[in-house]
């Protein structure tokens, strides 16, 4: 994939090395031609949803888009991926084949990869002037081929400060409207929570972290040398604390860091709405299997019973033993009940692989209420906004089957099940006041 390899002209070479090297290379050149070919793909995918939404009358923003989701829904589906993940690409393929075709070529040809090409779209979409953009990119390419995608982007990004028309002010005042914070969940019951801002205050937030925690870690040397126990924790560990304590207590003295938790980062003061479902066994002390945060990640069984204990209220869920599909809920008053059943045999959105919490979805009528459809179980389920809109208002179609299932029809004719996930014990959003 790269140009800069030459073959050392010296007498004792490692040819098993060296071969291994030139299959790699071939490797990564294939992988690189077909990433080029799915994102062609997926650019003639969001061609088609862009001319059919110019094809509607008088159409609002909301239903121009419309065509655009119920594309992304049909790849998606069949890949087994997230539809806003796939019409995101759907864009970002749009604007690599019409605006850096040149770097979508050299990805074809191997010559360079993936990560290569989000670093010049991330610096090259910046530029406005479309020839200036050519330049940018034709240099940015010559780059490529020859350093990591990490070293690119430095590059690239003194190289778009030189191009630039624009001065870096006007530039900064427009990214300031791409701040956000966002999560991100990872493997073993973790999740990165990120900000994105101005580097300033940022960095401000960080650097006071900083001081917060080298106070934290010299109040715990003062005491350790006075016989206490020392603080295992890393600097890093100690502003993750730090932080989470901030933001769910409003506890910490910024003056002198008191107030920092063990590492639980105030558990105990979650007020936000949650779903945790927890095994029985591990909730008793029997087990040590994980819990859930229902449709994100994994949760540590501590962590569960935090919650637990600092719930205002939680319900037993009756399980099937073999197949643990929910039987019955506790609670009997027929619309609470009805609603706490689906919310725990539809934990997330049923649209298949969508992992949006229940507490966030619209409870749907599968077969409209106007038309005669039932208030039941049998009729009902939990769709985001996002689904529901696409099964109300495109050619998506939707059929309850036996024990919840929901089956799914594409435009396109194909098929897909939604089965609900098995739940034991089920810890739902008590929004009722407690009767005390």
């Amino acid at each position: 994939m790269h140009s800069n390899q030459q073959r050392a002209q010296v007498d004792d070479i490692d040819v098993v090395s060296a071969d291994l090297a030139d299959e790699y290379d071939a490797a990564l050149a294939m992988i690189a031609a077909g990433e080029a070919q799915a994102l062609r793909v997926l650019a003639r995918a969001a061609d088609v949803a862009f001319d059919r939404a110019e094809a509607l009358p008088r159409a609002s923003a909301r239903e121009s888009e419309l065509p655009l989701r119920a594309i992304a829904a049909e790849l998606a589906v069949r890949a087994n991926q997230s539809d806003r993940t796939v019409q995101r690409k759907m864009d970002e393929a749009h604007t690599i084949t019409t605006k850096f075709a040149a770097t979508l070529e050299a990805l074809s040809e191997g010559r360079v990869a993936m990560g290569h090409v989000r670093v010049i779209l991330d610096h090259g979409s910046k530029i406005e002037d479309p020839s200036v953009r050519a330049a940018f990119e034709a240099e940015a390419i010559v780059r490529a081929e020859s350093t990591t995608a990490g070293r690119l982007n430095a590059s690239l990004a003194r190289l778009v400060e030189e191009v630039q028309p624009r001065t870096f002010a006007d530039r900064h005042k427009a990214a300031r409207e791409g701040r956000g914070v966002w999560v991100r969940d990872e493997a073993d019951g973790m999740a990165e929570l990120v900000l994105r801002g101005p580097a300033v205050p940022v960095h401000g937030m960080h650097d006071m972290l900083t001081q917060m925690a080298r106070k934290v870690t010299d109040t715990a040397s003062a005491a350790a040398a006075d016989g206490a126990e020392p603080d295992p924790r890393t600097m890093s560990q100690i502003r993750a604390d730090l932080l989470a304590e901030i933001v769910l207590t409003h506890r910490i003295d910024p003056a002198t860091g008191e107030g920092v938790s063990d590492g639980y980062g105030g558990l105990a003061s979650i007020r936000a709405v949650v779903n945790v479902t927890v095994p029985a066994l591990a909730l008793a002390g029997v087990t040590a299997d994980p819990a859930e945060l229902v449709g994100r990640a994994p949760v540590d069984i501590d962590t569960a019973r935090i919650l637990a204990l600092s719930a205002p209220g939680w319900e037993r869920v009756l399980a099937d033993p073999i197949t643990g599909g929910v039987l019955a809920v506790d609670r009997y008053t027929r619309s609470a009940d009805l609603t706490r059943y689906l919310r725990v045999r539809d934990p997330h959105c049923r649209f298949p692989g969508c992992r949006m919490p229940a507490h966030r979805c619209d409870v749907d009528h599968g077969r409209d209420y106007a038309l005669g459809g039932e208030t039941s179980h049998c009729n009902l389920a939990c769709f985001c906004r996002r689904h529901h809109v696409l099964k109300g208002e495109t050619p998506w179609m939707v059929r309850h089957l036996p024990g919840g299932v929901l089956e799914w029809t594409s435009p396109g004719g194909k098929v897909y099940i939604d089965i609900p996930p098995p739940v034991l014990v089920g810890f739902v959003p008590d929004l009722e006041p407690p009767p005390f």
